[in-house]
This record gives C-alpha cells, structure tokens and sequence, in this order.
C-alpha cells in the first residue's frame, strides 16, 4: 500500500458534453491504490471487505456510501478471493464543474453542495441503513447504462437527487449523535439508582423530552423498552452478587431494587433461566 499510487483522469470515463458517468465494479485484489481528478460517490451494494483511504483501512459492508473528493488515495479489497466474499460497488464519478450546474438549476442547500467538496476531509462516509440511496445510485446507473433519449437531462436530476439523499443522511446521523449524546445522561441515572424506584416520567425529565419520545430513543438506541432495560440491569447486577458474595438472596433483591420475593425470583428465571440458588450453585460448581 505503500506505493506512489496513479491517477486516474475524468476524461477516460466522459466526454466534455456530459462529465458524469457510473460504473458497477466488482472489486480486485488487482487493482492498484489511486487518486483521481473527479469527484467520486460510492455505494457499496453487495459484500463485505476493506476500504483503504490514506492511511485508514475501513471495513465496508453493504449499505456503506463514501464521498471520495479530488486527490483522495485509495482502493477497496474484498474480505478474500472467494465468491462468497464479492464486493460490489457501485461508481458515481463526475468532474468537480458540475455541482455548479447542479447549484444553478436546482434549489439545494449550500451545506448539501459543500458535501462534495470535503472541506478538508479526505472522505465522508454514510449508512444507507433503509436502502433510500441505494435507489438512488441503482436508477442512475441504469439511466447512464441505457442512454435513452433525454438522459443526459436524467442524469442529472438523478445525481441532484442522490446528493440530497446523502445530505439527508448527514443530518441524521448528525442527530443521532446528539440523541446518544443526551441518552448516555439517562443511562448513567439509571446505573446510579436501579437499586430504586425508577420512573420513566422522572427520568424523561431529566432531557427534557415526553415520555414516549423516551421511550423511542432508549429503545432505538439499545433495542430494549425502558422496562426491559431496568430489569436487564438489575439482574446482572444480582448475578454479579450471586457470584461474588454470600449475601442471602433476599438482600441481593433488596439491593437490587425489589421487595417482592416472589415475583423477583419469577423475573430472575424469566431472565436466566434458572432460579437464583441454582444460578448461585451452579456458578460455584464452575469453580
């Protein structure tokens, strides 16, 4: 990887009337790192393996999308030269002139435009994890492969179109971070006092946010309700003292938050499968 790598030119993939084209690769171990004097978008489609961009090597998998701008080194390897381990990435290169002629014809943003020119950034990457891009990128390859009349008017519409996919993307990924960001304030609550009542009205509070919007960010976040992940939390915390201490099994519950023996030791073996002795005995044996 070392190597000088070589540049590829815009003008081998266009003519000065259309500098857009898309290609569908399936991705060598022969090929050699690169640069090139084109924008470049891409949308992994099929497989999994590696991205090598400058000196960071990113596992790629299908849904993965990367904005390569102009003087970016880099190349993809497929995880092995096995057929069950095919990469196939699709290709959406154009030279850097025309998202001013996007600007010019069609009302995008100024941060969606700013995108393509990585700012600095070597790449920008996104996950395409509800195939919206995906689309996308599959129609504009169809339209360049079939050249009908008219589709050179396509193309670009399909390009503007696959850039406010991305933009849209950006920002939600942008708020991701910031909802993890503001759950992890929740979480730590929860750590600190599951050994008592814990209210999903008081803890909303502490964002502030509705309970249901809660309920929706906690549960995207970690695929669990509030009230499974309130218990989740106790029972491992019981299970560590089962298997640390010789506390009896109704302290172990009181300290875990629950005064009703009876329905904790139904949870617990909901949860584990065993009861609390067995989970302690069983434990020891392993010893």
């Amino acid at each position: 990887m070392a190597s000088a790598p070589f540049t590829l030119e815009g003008k081998q993939f266009w003519t000065p009337d259309l500098p857009i084209a898309a290609t569908r690769e399936r991705e060598r171990f022969s090929l050699p790192i690169h640069i090139h004097d084109f924008v470049e978008i891409q949308y992994v489609a099929e497989g999994k393996g590696f991205h090598y961009i400058g000196n960071e090597r990113l596992y790629v998998e299908k849904g993965d999308f990367f904005i390569i701008p102009i003087g970016t080194r880099h190349v993809y390897r497929p995880a092995s030269e096995a057929p069950k381990d095919e990469l196939i990435v699709y290709n959406c290169l154009f030279d850097p002139s025309v998202p001013d002629v996007l600007a010019r014809a069609y009302p995008l943003p100024e941060e969606a435009m700013s995108l393509l020119s990585g700012q600095g950034q070597s790449y920008r990457r996104f996950k395409d994890s509800f195939h919206e891009g995906k689309a996308c990128m599959e129609t504009l390859y169809r339209e360049y492969q079939a050249k009908l009349p008219g589709y050179e008017a396509v193309l670009y519409a399909r390009l503007t179109e696959l850039i406010a996919c991305l933009y849209r993307l950006e920002l939600s990924g942008r708020t991701s971070a910031s909802a993890m960001s503001r759950l992890a304030k929740v979480l730590e609550y929860i750590e600190r006092n599951y050994d008592q009542p814990i209210v999903l009205s008081e803890v909303a509070a502490l964002l502030p946010v509705s309970v249901s919007y809660m309920q929706r960010m906690l549960k995207k976040a970690t695929g669990q309700s509030f009230t499974e992940y309130v218990q989740n939390l106790r029972i491992k915390k019981c299970c560590e003292l089962l298997r640390q201490t010789a506390m009896p099994v109704k302290d172990i519950a009181a300290q875990a938050g629950y005064r009703d023996l009876k329905f904790f030791h139904e949870l617990f073996r909901k949860k584990t499968g065993q009861t609390p002795g067995e989970y302690r005995n069983g434990d020891e044996r392993k010893a």
